[in-house]
């Protein structure tokens, strides 16, 4: 009988994948006993059962039991094969219509031969062993976090031990770079990488700079010495979903000696950073305020109450467009909303609707400049600022020719359903923010 064997560990750490290779030696040695004719091992290391993801040998696994390569999967254990109960019983159901008998030797049964029942007690057991395992890491991690350890990888630091860091002066130096672009010059953190990777300055780990790695730098106490720990958890260990913790249940260590910036520096980034989450309303506590494009942060997907992301794409001519970053990311299984909007015809709905949304264009474009009179300050306005201020409230109405922060100033939010509806809120015309 033609023969596979599958087998798994959890780490890529040396001691298990000796581990894996006295497995495959086991199976080898099992189809010369047997008779069968072994066709392929396949093996994943350092993945988890709880889950089919990044279980690529698993996945080739099945595809050529499609193929009707073999007839016979061979198994050390159960929790080998998979420590979730649904994934375990859809994959053994699946070999099953297959005409493929699936045989877990430790235990001696197989999935053509037992009762379902009988592999669903066995399975269930495998998941609960792993349920046990993640609390008992959780607990480990908690104690560490009270105690203060530290990651193995810090920006700015060298890592002496488990509970101690030293500043790295050139990295520090990179560091205090990073809050005097953002929190004196007020760039913003795309602009803040480019001019990082353009000096040849790297990562950590030597990778280029990106908006994201300099935002974790910004918002990271650790520089003003306050070292927090416990920030987040696994929520739910089969899938691995981590959450925040809330603050007050977070592990608080003054660590004055590793201060790189002084706290007030810190203090004014995190307003700032605050500041330009909120002063346009962004819909979701976690959105970023993004500044890069004339509808970044402002279309506000009404499933999953993210962002619209700027999406283009070039075959023989160019097609720019907007979708949920949700469903562009994580596909529609986090977010149902497919709907594209074409940059174009965008700016042209937008224009037609505030053109009907603003009858009196005129009293509006006087409305604009009063507000701009009443914002600089008190002295008499020169006939050059009057006709300045008249042209940026003509501008106002173009959207063409309007820049990012022009048109945010008419639109609130433009809100997208999934059946394509479009909510479009707009701010207070009469006077202009």
């Amino acid at each position: 009988m033609k023969m596979a064997a599958y087998c798994r560990v959890s780490t890529g750490k040396a001691e298990q994948l000796d581990s894996l290779e006295n497995q495959k030696a086991f199976f080898q040695e099992y189809a010369q006993r047997s008779g069968h004719q072994l066709v392929e091992i396949y093996a994943d290391a350092g993945t988890s059962g709880v889950s089919l993801r990044r279980r690529d040998a698993f996945a080739r696994l099945m595809r050529d039991a499609e193929k009707g390569l073999f007839e016979l999967v061979a198994v050390k254990d159960v929790s080998r094969f998979a420590r979730n109960t649904v994934d375990f019983l859809q994959s053994i159901r699946r070999l099953k219509r297959l005409g493929v008998n699936t045989l877990f030797l430790t235990a001696n049964m197989d999935s053509l031969g037992e009762s379902e029942f009988v592999l669903t007690l066995f399975s269930a057991l495998a998941q609960e062993e792993s349920a046990n395992l993640s609390k008992r890491v959780k607990f480990g991690k908690k104690l560490n976090a009270q105690k203060g350890r530290v990651p193995s990888q810090v920006f700015g630091y060298d890592r002496i031990d488990a509970f101690h860091l030293a500043i790295n002066p050139q990295e520090a130096e990179t560091v205090r770079e990073i809050y005097r672009l953002y929190a004196q010059e007020g760039l913003g953190c795309r602009t803040i990488s480019q001019r990082l990777n353009a000096e040849n300055r790297r990562t950590k780990t030597g990778c280029a700079w990106t908006p994201r790695g300099v935002r974790r730098v910004l918002e990271n106490s650790i520089y003003c010495g306050d070292y927090v720990n416990n920030k987040c958890e696994v929520q739910d260990y089969l899938t691995g979903k981590r959450a925040p913790v809330p603050p007050e249940q977070r592990c608080h260590h003054p660590r004055p000696e590793w201060a790189i910036i002084p706290p007030a520096l810190y203090e004014k980034a995190q307003a700032l950073l605050t500041l330009r989450r909120t002063q346009y309303g962004a819909p979701n506590p976690q959105t970023r305020y993004s500044g890069r494009h004339a509808f970044s942060t402002l279309i506000q997907c009404a499933s999953c109450g993210k962002s619209f992301c700027r999406k283009q794409y070039t075959y023989r001519a160019t097609r720019v467009y907007w979708k949920c970053a949700t469903n562009d990311q994580r596909t529609a299984s986090a977010c149902g909303n497919r709907v594209k909007l074409e940059e174009p015809a965008l700016y042209e709905a937008l224009r037609d609707w505030l053109a009907a949304a603003i009858p009196d264009q005129t009293a509006f474009l006087k409305n604009a400049v009063a507000e701009a009179n009443r914002r600089r300050p008190r002295r008499r306005s020169t006939p050059a600022e009057k006709a300045r201020d008249l042209l940026e409230a003509r501008r106002l109405l173009s959207l063409e020719t309007a820049a990012n922060g022009d048109l945010r100033r008419l639109i609130e939010r433009v809100i997208i359903h999934e059946d394509g509806l479009a909510e479009i809120r707009i701010r207070d015309l009469s006077l202009p923010k």
